[in-house]
């Protein structure tokens, strides 16, 4: 009859060892995840250009999108002055070139309407739209910050691959205070100035610079 005591005296001593193991183990805190994108509702009304009578939009081949090295990953970028630090504790929910591009791509998507981005690539598009983010960062001065987004945009004609188009595009939206969940609210309406002036300057510059009838590419179905 000790038999069965002993077996759930052992069981129970290994359980007691197990939770033993487990209390001191390091307790990490949980890095909280952000995103930022495209809200058409934080940008103030953009007049543009009547949607075709035809109905057909431009084709866009959305080119490279290049960050500086500091930026593009996952951390929350900070600066102020010369020094350069990480926001602790946070990052974003995906690699900020990738949210970026997402954003861009929804903003297209849901305010162009003489332009889209044609997702089969070069080959079936008439423009390329290519940028270099030179900022994408909380800025701060006298402890304030500021979220500070800057960018060249470049468009090319695809059918001669002459340049039609260059504009350099910023947005600096203030933060109330040195909040992460404030900032990402930020980082929004400054994602969504940036890609309005974007969408903006390339339904102007396709306008002003059309692809001669000759050199007309048809996209392949």
């Amino acid at each position: 009859m000790r038999a069965p005591f002993i077996k759930v005296a052992v069981a129970t001593a290994a359980v007691l060892m197990l939770t033993g193991c487990v209390n001191v183990l390091p307790k990490t805190k949980p890095v909280q995840l952000y995103r930022f994108g495209y809200d058409a509702e934080k940008i103030e009304k953009v007049t543009l250009a009547p949607a075709p009578a035809n109905g057909v939009l431009v084709p866009v081949n959305l080119g490279g999108i290049d960050f500086p090295q500091e930026s593009q990953g996952d951390r929350i970028l900070t600066t102020e002055g010369n020094e350069v630090a990480y926001v602790g504790g946070s990052r974003w929910a995906a690699p900020v070139r990738q949210l970026f591009q997402d954003a861009v791509k929804e903003g297209f998507s849901r305010s162009a309407t003489t332009v889209r981005l044609d997702p089969r690539g070069p080959s079936a598009a008439q423009y390329r739209l290519d940028l270099t983010v030179h900022r994408f960062e909380s800025a701060y001065g006298r402890g304030r910050p500021t979220v500070s987004v800057a960018l060249d945009a470049r468009l090319t004609r695809l059918a001669d691959r002459a340049v039609v188009g260059q504009r350099y595009v910023t947005a600096d939206v203030a933060v109330r205070r040195s909040d992460m969940s404030l900032m990402a609210e930020s980082y929004d309406e400054a994602t969504s100035q940036v890609v309005a002036a974007l969408i903006g300057f390339t339904q102007e510059t396709v306008a002003a610079n059309p692809v001669p009838d000759n050199k007309v590419q048809v996209p392949a179905r």
